[in-house]
C-alpha cells in the first residue's frame, strides 16, 4: 500500500513538472517579414504563422503566437525552454543556438537594388559603395558581413517596417530578401515593380525553420517535427504557400 501510495505521488509530481506543464501551451514568438509573419485585419497571419496554427492544431497544441521585434525575439527564445522563434533562417553561426523543426521552406537570398543604382551594381562587392539596410539580428545581416561588405555601408533598424520605410523614402539603396519576401513587402509599403531590381544571390545555402530553444521538452519537438513532415507528405505547406503567392 505505501509503495502505491509513493507511485501514485510520484506519477501526480511529474505531471506537475515543467516540463510537462510547459509541453501544453507553446509560445512561438515573430517578427513582421511578409508573406511568412505580418498583421493582416489586426490578426498574426502568413505562409509560416498557417503552417504553425496547422501544426499547433494537428498537435492539439495550444500555442500563443506573438509578433514582436526580432531582437526581443532571439533573446527571449534563447532563454526561455519551451519557447519557439519563427521564421528563422538555420545558418552555421545560430546552429548550436536552437533546436531546429523543419526545414518548413526553401530560402534564397537576394540582394534588391533601387532601380537609380541598378546600374553600376556588377558585383557584390560593388554594394558597399551604397546605402544597405539589414535587420538587426538577421541572416541576412551575418551574410553581408560574411561576404565582405563593410559595416561602415550598412544601416542597421529594429524592424522590417523601418528597413522599408526607410527604402521608399530613398534614404537607402538596397536590402536583402526573398524573392516573395520583396514582392509582398512591395506591395505592403506602395514600392512599385519597377522601383526595384533583383540583383544577386546573397545566399543560396539555407533553408527557414521554427527554432526551439535548446532545452525544450524532447517530446513536444518530436511532436511538432513529425507534424512538420507530415504536412509536408500530405501538401499541406505548398497548399499555404499557394494562398500567399498565387497571383490576384
Amino acid at each position: 500500500m505505501f509503495a502505491l501510495r509513493l507511485l501514485l505521488i510520484s506519477i501526480f509530481v511529474c505531471l506537475l513538472s515543467p516540463s510537462s506543464v510547459s509541453a501544453q501551451v507553446l509560445k512561438a514568438y515573430t517578427e513582421e517579414w511578409p508573406p511568412y509573419n505580418f498583421i493582416r485585419d489586426n490578426k498574426l497571419v502568413g505562409v509560416s504563422t498557417d503552417i504553425l496554427k496547422a501544426v499547433c492544431a494537428d498537435t492539439e497544441l495550444k500555442c500563443d503566437m506573438q509578433l514582436v521585434p526580432w531582437t526581443r525575439a532571439y533573446k527571449t527564445v534563447l532563454e526561455t525552454p519551451d519557447t519557439m522563434i519563427y521564421t528563422i533562417s538555420r545558418i552555421p553561426l545560430r546552429e548550436k543556438q536552437f533546436v531546429w523543426i523543419g526545414p518548413i521552406l526553401p530560402r534564397s537570398m537576394w540582394i534588391f537594388a533601387r532601380a537609380d543604382v541598378a546600374a553600376k551594381i556588377h558585383t557584390l562587392k560593388d554594394i558597399a559603395n551604397f546605402r544597405i539596410g539589414a535587420i538587426r539580428e538577421e541572416a541576412s545581416l551575418s551574410e553581408l558581413l560574411e561576404a565582405g561588405v563593410p559595416s561602415s555601408s550598412i544601416q542597421i533598424f529594429n524592424t522590417n517596417t523601418d528597413e522599408m520605410r526607410m527604402l521608399k523614402a530613398g534614404k537607402i539603396d538596397i536590402v536583402a530578401n526573398t524573392e516573395i519576401g520583396m514582392q509582398q513587402n512591395q506591395k505592403t509599403f506602395g514600392i512599385p515593380d519597377k522601383a526595384m531590381k533583383r540583383m544577386m544571390k546573397l545566399n543560396d545555402g539555407a533553408a527557414l525553420y521554427f527554432g526551439m530553444n535548446i532545452n525544450s521538452n524532447k517530446d513536444l519537438v518530436a511532436k511538432l517535427q513529425a507534424s512538420v513532415d507530415k504536412m509536408k507528405r500530405e501538401g499541406k505547406i505548398d497548399a499555404i504557400v499557394q494562398q500567399y503567392t498565387k497571383a490576384k
